[in-house]
C-alpha cells in the first residue's frame, strides 16, 4: 500500500506543481477580498519556529518539548535530548566527543557530515555553523532552555529559506526573570558540570539575567581496545558558556531583549592523543515585538556573531587496524577559520478576519571568512593554503492561513522569494614547492519557492493534512572553498557548486483526544543537485599533470571534492504517538522510515572497486528506520522516573557504501526527587545496558563489500555513563 501511494506521489509530481500555483491565485485572491478594516492584536511571536503560530494548529508534524520535559529527561546535552525525538538523527557519540567538521544533523533523512540541510536555531537566530554548517550542541545548557520546538519537512521553509530543507529545530531559551538556579552534577568519565542562572527586575519594566554554565568531561577511548593504538587516548572535553541578556517592556504592546553570548568548547585527544580542536563563538542579538493599534505587530530580529575554529589533526600512514600497535602518529594539518557573520528580519504580523497568522517580511544574512591550513608530513612542514569568501543571502516571504468559514478547512499559503550571492573567493598556497593562487568566479542565485497546506477537520478528533512546497539549499562556504591534502590525496575547492533544490509533498493525519495524540505522515521528496563527498579521479601522476593540480605530492594518489553529485529521492513515513495513560503515567514514541537514495548519478564509474556515488542504494548515514520511546512516572509526589529508548538498524555511513555502522538499542535512565520546594536530586543514566556498537563502523575496500580496511579507526558509541546532581532554585 505503501508504494502504491508513493509511486503516484511520484508520478503526480507536475500535477501537483500546477495544483500548488492554482492553489496560491486562489488563496491570494480570497485573501485580498477578506481583508477586514481592523484586525486582532497577535501575541508576541519573535523567537517561534513558525514565527508566531502555533506549530500544532498547522498542517506539520510537529513535536514541542517544554521546560521541565527537557530537565526531566535522562540525557545531560541537546544532542542526546533530540535524537530521542522521532525523526530526528544525531550521532550516538555525545557531540563534545566528536570532530566539530563530522557532526550529522538530519530530519527525513536531509543531512550528513558532509551535507547538511536541516536547519537548527537557538531563538529564532540560524545556528548551524556559519562556515562549516554543522552543529555544536553544547552552546546551550539544559536549565537554560524554555522549549525545544521541532517541524519536520518544508513546513517552515517558506519563513526561514535556505538549508530548512529537511525540518527545523529551534531551541528557546529562558527569558530574564527575578529567581535564580544552581545546578552541579558529576559522574562518569571524570565528568563535572555547573550551571547557574540569577535573574532581577530591574523596574517594573527591566529585566535582566545571567547564565553561565562550565562542563568538563575526561571522555571515553573512542577506539576499541582490539584496534588501539598506545598513542590513542580518551577525548577529554571543556565548555563554557556565558549569556547576558535583558528585556524592556515599555508598553503593554512592546517588548524588546537583548542578549550578549560566548561559548567555547575545547577537546584533547579525538581518538590520536596530540589531537585538538578549540570551537569559539560569540555573539550580540537583540529583537523585539510592538504593536501597531488595530493593524498588527511590527517584529524584529538583528544579530552580529564571530567564529573561530582551531583543529590540530593528526595521521599515521602505517597505522591499520590489523597492526595497531606499531604506528607512530604526526601532526598533519592545523587550520585556524575565523568568520563573521550578520544578520536580522523584520516582518509584520497579524490576523486579518478568516485569515490568521500573517507573516509578511524580509530577512537577509551575510557571512565572510578566511581559512588558512597548514600542512605537514611526518618529517616536517609540507606547505599551505588559505581561502578567503563571503556568501549573502536575502529573502522576502509571505504566509497566512484562511480559515474557511462555510466548512472546517484551513488553507496556509507560504511565499519566498530567495537570493543568494557567493563573493570574492580567494585560494591561495603552495604544497611542496608547487605554488597555486586565484580568484574564484563570483555566483548569484534566486528562487521563488511557494508552499501550499491543508488542513482538514473531521469528527472525533480526526485532522487530515496535506502539503507542496519548493525549498533550496545552497553550498556551504566549506564544500566549496575548503581544501587540504592528506597524505597523498587532495580534496581541493569546488567553486562550481549549485544550490540543491527540493520539490516535497507530503500527506498525514492527527487524532486528537484528551490524553493522546496520534500523528501519520506519509512524505516524498525530488532533490536535485545534491550535494556529495566524492573521490573524481583516482592515479595522480605526471601523465595527468597530477590530476589537474600540478601538485606534484600528490602522485599516486585521488583528487576529491564536493560535488553535485546528481538527483535524489528522499520518501518515508512517521508514526508518533503520546498519551497520558494515567494522572501519573504518559507514554510517547514513534517510528520513522526513510529510503534515500540518488536516483541518477555524475560519478557512477567504479574506480578500485568503489562507486563514489551509485544509484538506488540508500544514501550515507540515514538509517532505513529509527524507534524512539519514553515514559515518565510520576511515582510519588516527590519522585519522578523518566525512560527513553532509541533503536536503529545497521546503516552504512558514506554514499559510496565503505565504511557501515551497527545497529543498537539503547535505554536511557532518569530519577529526580524532589527534597524540599526548592531543592531536587537527580541521576541520569545512559545505556543502563551496556551495549556496545560502532558509532562510526568499519571500513570495506569495496563498495557493498566485505573485505575489512585497515586504514579505516571504527569509533564506539557511549558506553554505560552515569550523572548525578542537585538543582537549588531560589
Amino acid at each position: 500500500m505503501t508504494k502504491f501511494i508513493f509511486n503516484n506521489l511520484e508520478n503526480s509530481t507536475s500535477r501537483l506543481g500546477a495544483i500548488l500555483k492554482l492553489g496560491t491565485a486562489l488563496v491570494l485572491l480570497n485573501s485580498l477580498a477578506a481583508i477586514p478594516a481592523l484586525a486582532e492584536q497577535p501575541e508576541f511571536v519573535t523567537v517561534s519556529a513558525t514565527r508566531g503560530a502555533s506549530a500544532q494548529d498547522l498542517d506539520v508534524s510537529s513535536t514541542v518539548l517544554d521546560s521541565d520535559q527537557v530537565l526531566a529527561a535522562p540525557e545531560p546535552s541537546i544532542d542526546q535530548i533530540v535524537n530521542k525525538i522521532p525523526g530526528i538523527y544525531t550521532p550516538a557519540t555525545p557531540g563534545n566527543q566528536l570532530h566539530p567538521t563530522g557532526q550529522p544533523f538530519s530530519i527525513r533523512g536531509f543531512g550528513t557530515s558532509t551535507n547538511i540541510n536541516t536547519l537548527l536555531m537557538i531563538d529564532g537566530i540560524p545556528a548551524n555553523d556559519a562556515y562549516f554548517r554543522t552543529v555544536d550542541w553544547a552552546q546551550v545548557p539544559k536549565d537554560s532552555i524554555q522549549s525545544i520546538e521541532v517541524i519536520r519537512g518544508g513546513g517552515a521553509s517558506s519563513l526561514w529559506g535556505n538549508m530548512a530543507m529537511g525540518g527545523i529545530v529551534n531551541v528557546v531559551t529562558k527569558a530574564p526573570s527575578r529567581g535564580g538556579v544552581v545546578d552541579l552534577s558529576g559522574g562518569g568519565f571524570d565528568g563535572f558540570n555547573a550551571q547557574g542562572y540569577a535573574g532581577i527586575d530591574l523596574t517594573d519594566n527591566l529585566s535582566v539575567g545571567f547564565d553561565m554554565g562550565v562542563n568538563k568531561s575526561g571522555g571515553y577511548n573512542l577506539t576499541p581496545a582490539l584496534y588501539r593504538n598506545p598513542n590513542m587516548s580518551p577525548t577529554d572535553s571543556g565548555t563554557q558558556n556565558y549569556q547576558l541578556s535583558a528585556v524592556f517592556a515599555p508598553t503593554s504592546d512592546t517588548r524588546l531583549y537583548l542578549k550578549l553570548f560566548h561559548h567555547r568548547i575545547t577537546e584533547d585527544g579525538l581518538v590520536w592523543s596530540n589531537a585538538r580542536n578549540i570551537w569559539q563563538t560569540d555573539r550580540i542579538a537583540a529583537g523585539g515585538t510592538t504593536g501597531l493599534p488595530n493593524i498588527g505587530n511590527l517584529n524584529f530580529t538583528a544579530w552580529y556573531g564571530q567564529g573561530k575554529m582551531f583543529t590540530q589533526n593528526v595521521s599515521n600512514a602505517t597505522y591499520t587496524i590489523f597492526t595497531p600497535g606499531t604506528a607512530a602518529p604526526y601532526v598533519s594539518q592545523t587550520e585556524t577559520v575565523t568568520y563573521h557573520h550578520v544578520g536580522g528580519s523584520l516582518f509584520f504580523s497579524a490576523d486579518w478576519g478568516d485569515i490568521k497568522d500573517i507573516n509578511i517580511g524580509v530577512d537577509a544574512r551575510s557571512t565572510w571568512a578566511n581559512d588558512p591550513l597548514n600542512l605537514f608530513s611526518a618529517t616536517g612542514p609540507t606547505g599551505n593554503l588559505v581561502a578567503n569568501a563571503k556568501h549573502q543571502f536575502q529573502g522576502i516571504f509571505a504566509q497566512g492561513t484562511w480559515h474557511v468559514e462555510q466548512i472546517p478547512l484551513q488553507v496556509t499559503l507560504g511565499l519566498r522569494q530567495d537570493f543568494w550571492q557567493a563573493q570574492n573567493g580567494v585560494i591561495s598556497g603552495t604544497y611542496k614547492g608547487s605554488g597555486f593562487a586565484g580568484a574564484i568566479p563570483d555566483q548569484s542565485y534566486s528562487r521563488f519557492d511557494p508552499r501550499l497546506g491543508l488542513k482538514y477537520q473531521l469528527p472525533f478528533g480526526i485532522d487530515l493534512r496535506a502539503a507542496v512546497y519548493d525549498n533550496f539549499a545552497a553550498p556551504g562556504m566549506n564544500q566549496m572553498y575548503r581544501s587540504f591534502i592528506s597524505g597523498s590525496n587532495y580534496t581541493t575547492f569546488n567553486a562550481t557548486l549549485k544550490p540543491q533544490t527540493n520539490f516535497g509533498r507530503e500527506v498525514g493525519a492527527d487524532l486528537v483526544g484528551d490524553t493522546y495524540h496520534l500523528s501519520f505522515t506519509l512524505y516524498d521528496n525530488s532533490l536535485k543537485n545534491f550535494i556529495d563527498y566524492a573521490t573524481v579521479q583516482s592515479g595522480c601522476a605526471t601523465a595527468n599533470n597530477y590530476c589537474g593540480t600540478g601538485i606534484a605530492g600528490i602522485a599516486g594518489g585521488s583528487l576529491r571534492q564536493y560535488v553535485n553529485a546528481g538527483n535524489a529521492t528522499l520518501k518515508g513515513a512517521e508514526l508518533l504517538g503520546d498519551w497520558a495513560a494515567f494522572d501519573t503515567v504518559s507514554l510517547r514514541g514513534g517510528v520513522t522510515m526513510t529510503d534515500a537514495y540518488l536516483t541518477s548519478s555524475n560519478y557512477s564509474t567504479p574506480s578500485a572497486g568503489v562507486i563514489p556515488d551509485p544509484i538506488r542504494q540508500q544514501l550515507g548515514q540515514i538509517p532505513h528506520w529509527m524507534l524512539t520511546g519514553g515514559v515518565d512516572w510520576q511515582a510519588t509526589p516527590q519522585l519522578q522516573l523518566n525512560l527513553t529508548m532509541r533503536s536503529f538498524p545497521g546503516y552504512w555511513a558514506n554514499t559510496s557504501h565503505t565504511q557501515f555502522d551497527s545497529a543498537s538499542t539503547v535505554f536511557d535512565l532518569g530519577a529526580s526527587y524532589r527534597l524540599w520546594a526548592d531543592t531536587q536530586l537527580y541521576v541520569i543514566a545512559q545505556n543502563i545496558l551496556n551495549r556496545t556498537y560502532f558509532d562510526q563502523g568499519l571500513g570495506y575496500t569495496t563498495t557493498n563489500g566485505t573485505t575489512v580496511s585497515g586504514t579505516t579507526i571504527p569509533a564506539l558509541g557511549l558506553p554505560f555513563n552515569m550523572t548525578g546532581g542537585v538543582r537549588v532554585s531560589f
